[in-house]
């Protein structure tokens, strides 16, 4: 039972975390591509965001302890969802335990290799044109792929199979108090104010990366955020009906259909808005695209600098953290979650 709209991991610990972890750019992350997660499925994308952008610091002495310990979080945060029983949290393990393996061995040397290219790419005067951001762009989106293909949820339908009546009324209570919670936290906002506060998030965020924006590259910023098609009601109402009809498939447990329907329910999850509204969708990253291309095109050489040598490091720990040992001993079943390619 993974209902969207839940406070995520990330959104209700961020306070007590040292300062040195950033608040994720709202105007990416969470607005500006309008993504809506669950408190479970938000939790993977935001914790990793925390992790691999601990902005303070790129040091694999101070992230890595951090990365190891994200299944432990997930772990905890299930935990509080319910009372499972002993059959339930062990099948939880296995799928954490496993993607979490998968993701350090399979991916996180993708993200070394990427930033490893932006660096380069950003450190001399004209080098980066529009088709290496679309690139990178369509890299990340990629990425984003395969963690959602990936993500535990997609194995553990036989657990959400052996919930009782009473495990899932009480999910979709708390999923629903915590859903109306953070809509009405947002929804008190002006545009203006949004706007405002998205920018005053990616200059924080840009600015512990060692990269101070101009007041021209700010208003570039602004712009961008101006221009975009705000899609916030849309989206509210997609994944209203959404959550739903989860919880009505999650009660159907005699249905011989039910992982398919599960499975195919999940899938919709992550493009409701792009199937809903692909004009406006893909009007979105178009826009977000240019402006991050207009955005290096006007960066100093001093920026420059800081900001590959920032990324070049950030690179080489994520690639060292790729390279220690799980300690989690995957089984070699993938009904239970991706493998390695050692492990096929």
């Amino acid at each position: 039972m993974i209902p969207i709209d839940a406070l995520s991991w990330y959104e209700s610990r961020r306070s007590r975390h040292s300062v040195c972890l950033i608040d994720a750019p709202n105007s990416v992350s969470r607005r500006s591509k309008v993504r809506g997660r669950s408190g479970l499925l938000k939790l993977v994308a935001l914790a990793l965001l925390a992790v691999l952008l601990t902005a303070c610091t790129n040091s694999k002495v101070i992230i890595g302890p951090l990365y190891n310990r994200l299944d432990d979080q997930m772990r905890s945060e299930f935990k509080k969802l319910g009372n499972f029983n002993e059959n339930q949290m062990s099948a939880f393990e296995q799928a954490v335990g496993t993607f979490h393996v998968w993701h350090r061995q399979v991916e996180m040397p993708k993200y070394a290799d990427l930033l490893q290219e932006i660096a380069d790419s950003i450190s001399t005067v004209g080098s980066t044109n529009r088709n290496d951001v679309t690139r990178w762009a369509t890299s990340a989106e990629e990425y984003s792929r395969n963690v959602r293909e990936c993500h535990p949820v997609n194995y553990l339908f036989a657990l959400i199979q052996s919930l009782s009546d009473k495990q899932i009324n009480l999910l979709e209570k708390r999923f629903n108090s915590e859903r109306q919670k953070n809509r009405e936290r947002y929804g008190t906002k002006t545009r203006e104010e949004r706007v405002e506060r998205r920018l005053k998030n990616i200059v924080k965020w840009a600015g512990r990366l060692g990269l101070n924006f101009s007041t021209t590259q700010r208003d570039i910023i602004r712009d961008g955020l101006s221009q975009q098609v705000s899609l916030r009601k849309e989206y509210y109402a997609l994944s209203s009906e959404w959550n739903s009809n989860l919880f009505v498939l999650a009660r159907n447990q005699d249905n011989p259909a039910y992982d398919e329907l599960l499975a195919n329910h999940m899938t919709k999850l992550w493009t409701l808005l792009e199937d809903a509204h692909p004009d406006e969708w893909h009007s979105i990253r178009d826009l977000w695209r240019n402006t991050i291309y207009t955005l290096i095109g006007t960066f100093s050489k001093e920026q420059r600098d800081s900001t590959s040598r920032w990324l070049k490091k950030m690179g080489t720990t994520v690639r060292a953290i790729s390279e220690d040992t799980p300690s989690f001993n995957i089984v070699n079943d993938p009904a239970v979650g991706c493998l390695t390619v050692a492990s096929n």
